[in-house]
């Protein structure tokens, strides 16, 4: 189940705890509506992410943190 949490003011999505993605522009809405997105295809086993969606999401969520640290 994928939830929202802030880390250091940035809405953050998480699954079984795990920081997968942060959401810029402190956009809680973008945030919780991507919650749902990503919770209603784990129950479609007929739709999934790809494994190259996955890395694409985690390279866009690395280049987000770099620009937020900078």
């Amino acid at each position: 189940m994928y939830s929202t949490t802030s880390l250091n003011g940035v809405p953050t999505i998480q699954r079984d705890g795990r920081n997968i993605l942060g959401v810029c522009d402190q956009n809680w809405e973008f945030a919780s509506e991507i919650c749902d997105l990503l919770n209603s295809l784990e129950d479609d086993p007929h739709i999934f992410l790809t494994e190259h969606d996955r890395k694409w999401l985690k390279a866009m969520d690395r280049a987000f943190r770099t620009v937020q640290h900078a």
